[in-house]
């Protein structure tokens, strides 16, 4: 290769030297030529004719490294931005899966919270509703039931007591009594306090029906439909729907139930 570029140099040297010669026209030196310098020239001639040939192949090879490496360095930057993609992707799901754990373990602790809150504090003095008998809940309780059934199916919803943004259980309760004139205050425990609780063997459709007994009072409460069925807005990811009533009772524990409709016209709670 070095040989190469001398002769190239030498080459354009001499076109140089030439140029001027040739602005003012051709010169022609005649100059006899033997047998022995024809001889000569021809070694010469053909090692020009190597040279130009070798160049032409560097030239080749060298363009065909070069369509190489743009092939090589496309075929890289693609790559790497699969492979950012691919990273961004995964370290996405890797992120979510800790999210889920985190929101795992939030629920876990709430509710050991919720437990050592219970065990630790003493029963609060409460004034005892008796168990009384009460008044039929006649069409009142039936049309409480008439309506919460037009809410079936909207989503549950911490402290929510709006059909348009979502239920909880004494959300749901509140808002249907709401319909008929009878106020009830949007807590379950409050609900149960403040309502004369009914015998389960009086139960009547629109009766409250009260779970999860805790120290301060129910945790969940719905309203009787009749049978074995009642209507409730349940918890965080699900709707407002009918559900058992011996079921709920079993898995949550039954309190008792009691019944607004022999409050219409009044207002409990806040």
């Amino acid at each position: 290769m070095t040989t190469l570029r001398t002769l190239v140099l030498a080459l354009l040297a001499s076109l140089a030297v030439a140029a001027p010669a040739a602005a003012t026209g051709p010169v022609f030196v005649v100059v006899p030529t033997t047998q022995s310098d024809a001889s000569a020239s021809a070694p010469a001639s053909g090692e020009l004719t190597a040279d130009r040939h070798a160049l032409a192949q560097e030239r080749g090879l060298h363009r065909s490294l070069l369509a190489k490496l743009t092939r090589v360095r496309a075929r890289a930057d693609s790559a790497a931005l699969l492979s950012d993609q691919l990273a961004a992707e995964q370290r996405a799901a890797e992120l979510q899966v800790a999210a889920d754990d985190a929101a795992t373990q939030v629920a876990q602790l709430r509710q050991e919270i919720a437990q050592l809150e219970v065990s630790l504090q003493p029963p609060p003095l409460q004034a005892v509703v008796p168990l009384a008998p009460a008044a039929p809940s006649g069409t009142t309780g039936i049309t409480a039931v008439s309506i919460a059934d037009e809410y079936l199916g909207v989503p549950y919803r911490w402290g929510g007591a709006d059909p348009l943004t979502g239920f909880d259980c004494s959300g749901l309760t509140m808002y249907v009594y709401a319909q008929l004139g009878i106020h009830l205050p949007h807590y379950a425990g409050d609900q149960w306090r403040e309502l004369l609780h009914v015998d389960a063997s009086q139960l009547e459709p629109g009766d409250l029906v009260f779970f999860e007994p805790r120290w301060d009072g129910p945790g969940h409460v719905g309203i009787y439909a009749g049978g074995d069925n009642f209507i409730e807005a349940p918890h965080t990811g699900d709707v407002v729907k009918i559900a058992s009533l011996s079921r709920e009772a079993s898995e949550m524990g039954y309190l008792g139930a009691a019944r607004p409709s022999a409050l219409a016209g009044s207002f409990l709670g806040y």
